[in-house]
């Protein structure tokens, strides 16, 4: 997490100790809470649809096996073998597309940090003026991700690519909710 100076902002009152850098760290300590708030009210919000929809796969399964069990012949123009296989299938599928938000959280978690690691290097006033030290910086910050699309698009940015040309490279990202549309695709999911 962001280091804050004390005092907040000296902006409006400057005196002789103000100076830019407890500004810019101030800022991005602001930018750093903004993403932490963000995916705390986020991550409530995806904890309780994933309970839902564990939650209704558990019902169905139940129904599932008591109408089995109290009519062991069901009139077959109810169909409900299959209709209860769509439903799963459909929950199973939402329950994939749910991976986006932990990659999503991954992301931001690794932006807090690139962010707070940046305003350690800039609070020390001797270290923005070395080489080394921004060197290990973005040694520091890379060595942190564990996405392949992050690392390539961090080496792509450092090696002087446009932003556009940085993300083409680093892949599009989908979830593919159509298993059958490419058999060898693993649905889009990434497991950290």
């Amino acid at each position: 997490m962001v280091e804050l100076p004390l005092g907040g902002s000296a902006a409006h009152n400057p005196d002789l100790d103000w100076d830019q850098i407890r500004e810019t760290i101030l800022m991005m300590g602001i930018a750093v809470a903004q993403v932490r708030h963000a995916m705390e009210e986020g991550s409530a919000s995806f904890t309780a649809l994933a309970n839902s929809f564990a939650m209704t796969c558990q019902h169905i399964e139940a129904l599932n096996t008591q109408l089995t069990q109290i009519l062991p012949t069901l009139p077959t123009t109810l169909d409900l073998e299959n209709k209860i296989a769509e439903i799963t299938e459909q929950n199973m599928q939402s329950i994939i597309a749910f991976q986006f938000y932990d990659r999503l959280s991954q992301r931001l978690e690794h932006v807090c940090s690139t962010i707070s690691e940046l305003a350690v290097l800039v609070a020390d006033h001797a270290l923005p003026h070395q080489a080394q030290a921004w060197l290990d910086l973005q040694r520091k910050i890379r060595s942190q991700y564990t996405m392949e699309q992050e690392k390539i698009l961090f080496d792509a940015i450092l090696h002087g690519d446009p932003i556009h040309t940085a993300l083409i490279k680093a892949g599009n990202v989908s979830i593919n909710f159509d298993p059958k549309s490419n058999p060898n695709n693993d649905n889009g999911i990434e497991l950290f």
